[in-house]
């Protein structure tokens, strides 16, 4: 996995995902598709890890231990995220895989949220049906394409 996966992908956004054996399989694939470098016979092998170490049923690593708000750093996005439903949802399962920062300096139209949501949930969020919908409003109303980027959001 260190050797394959870690090469493309921060090991955060890795290790946060919960999928079935098959789901894992279907990753594993996909990314040997796209040229990760594994034989066939090394392909069994993460799978069925990524499946042990990572299925449904093994609990996130300190999912409750604190703050949402991982890093000393993500502190200071966090003001842009507005008070809403979706805002706890969004601390608790976008920052597992993605800087906060990524998330708000995103603007999309509420059909692009939603497909985002859709596919992040397909690749492991610990979102639930319900509050994937109630998220991907949210990021519609709060990061939707008519919303400003604050300057230092904005790409240099």
């Amino acid at each position: 996995m260190l050797q394959a996966c870690v090469q493309c992908h921060d090991f955060k956004s890795i290790v946060s995902q919960r999928k079935t054996a098959a789901a894992w399989r279907r990753t594993v694939n996909e990314m040997i598709w796209r040229g990760a470098p594994l034989l066939a016979d090394e392909a069994a092998i993460i799978t069925n890890y990524l499946a042990a170490a990572f299925g449904p049923e093994v609990p996130l690593l300190n999912a409750t231990a604190k703050s949402p708000v991982k890093n000393e750093g993500e502190d200071q996005w966090a003001k842009y995220l507005p008070s809403g439903k979706g805002r706890a949802l969004v601390l608790r399962a976008c920052v597992q895989c993605h800087g906060l920062k990524t998330v708000v300096a995103q603007r999309n139209t509420a059909a692009g949220w939603r497909r985002s949501v859709n596919e992040m949930v397909k690749l492991g969020s610990p979102l639930m049906a319900g509050e994937a919908m109630v998220v991907a409003k949210y990021l519609a109303v709060s990061f939707g394409p008519k919303v400003p980027i604050p300057d230092e959001l904005k790409k240099r």
